[in-house]
């Protein structure tokens, strides 16, 4: 195979990391590739890299995102603190001497898109929101290419739209495998409830109060802060839940935030869904995605600060159960596909 070599950054969150991922498996079925990842400390993608690619070099960034409202002043500290970590990256990706780079956004791509372009390396961005990034829409002008999932998300000349790269079961997914997550009754419908990867109090609160009227249900819910004490039989809490893409194929519905991987995973796989936004996600974000979601007819929308627990009820009712010998036969992801090919240096 072709020996590739790429500088990947983009975390922070799996919305950020899980797409780079996608995109990753897919350039390695055809390429020798040797990654290096710039990573967050102590976030996802440090914690997840070991796993995901044991064979990967990381280096971490020393950075905070921008405090808001943009014109607080504690931004400028960020902002020389950026140029000094630029630097020191620089000097790490001249050492490496890789083919092109690959980022999926948040702050800390700032850093290393600008090295990029100092040393003349091209680089590839891909944008999940409906509203793009402000580290995203600095580094435009001068990716060689954007991909992007929403149309109103890049205008650009160098954007192409692809969709979000989602991550896909590698063999078939029997429903079954639920039983590993604590469901006894498979005829039930089986309700997938999280707050995204930085996890969600919101949402833990809401579901608390919902689960003492949805006997007819089984919920998997994945939280760090609730205390599986006193909780009815059909509750299953796991602090983590990985390879979520066995499981996501074979559930019947999902409560979570509105963070764009996820909405592109219900998309994906056509999972009732109710969205609760996270309202403090830069320009609203969260909220625009799961208007988009409800659009295509495959959502709800509550209001996580005034939450209507009957729509929550009603959605809940209204959700019909796979049966329960359901197989599900892996599909290929566009989106993936077609970032890949569009990369020119895989040419």
């Amino acid at each position: 195979m072709k020996k590739i070599k790429i500088i990947v950054s983009g975390g922070g969150t799996g919305g950020h990391y899980y797409p780079a991922v996608a995109v990753l498996k897919e350039i390695k079925k055809n390429y020798d590739a040797e990654i290096l990842y710039f990573t967050t400390d102590g976030r996802i993608e440090e914690k997840k890299l070991k796993y995901d690619f044991p064979e990967a070099k990381s280096e971490k960034v020393f950075l905070t995102g921008f405090r808001r409202p943009l014109y607080n002043p504690a931004n400028i500290k960020i902002i020389l603190k950026m140029f000094s970590e630029k630097n020191r990256i620089k000097k790490i990706i001249k050492n490496f001497n890789p083919d092109f780079g690959f980022m999926t956004g948040g702050y800390i791509c700032g850093p290393v898109g600008i090295a990029l372009k100092e040393l003349k390396i091209p680089f590839y961005l891909h944008e999940q929101n409906s509203v793009m990034g402000i580290t995203n829409k600095k580094l435009l002008p001068d990716a060689e290419k954007v991909f992007y999932s929403f149309e109103e998300s890049c205008k650009g000349t160098n954007c192409i739209k692809t969709g979000n790269p989602v991550r896909t079961p590698s063999e078939i997914i029997n429903r079954s495998l639920l039983t590993k997550y604590g469901i006894k009754d498979l005829s039930k419908k089986i309700i997938l409830v999280m707050g995204g990867s930085l996890g969600s109090k919101e949402i833990d609160d809401i579901m608390i109060k919902m689960y003492e009227k949805s006997e007819d249900c089984e919920f998997i819910h994945i939280s760090q802060d609730i205390k599986k004490e006193n909780l009815p039989q059909n509750i299953h809490i796991f602090d983590y839940i990985d390879k979520m893409e066995n499981i996501l194929p074979v559930i019947d519905g999902i409560i979570s935030r509105g963070g764009a991987t996820t909405i592109s995973e219900i998309l994906f796989y056509k999972i009732n869904s109710l969205i609760i936004p996270w309202r403090d996600a830069a320009e609203d974000h969260q909220t625009k995605n799961a208007l988009f979601l409800k659009s295509r007819g495959l959502a709800e929308i509550v209001n996580g600060n005034d939450p209507d627990y009957t729509l929550i009820e009603k959605f809940l009712n209204n959700i019909s159960p796979k049966k329960s010998d359901y197989i599900y036969f892996p599909e290929k992801n566009p989106s993936v596909e077609k970032i890949v090919k569009n990369i020119d240096e895989l040419k």
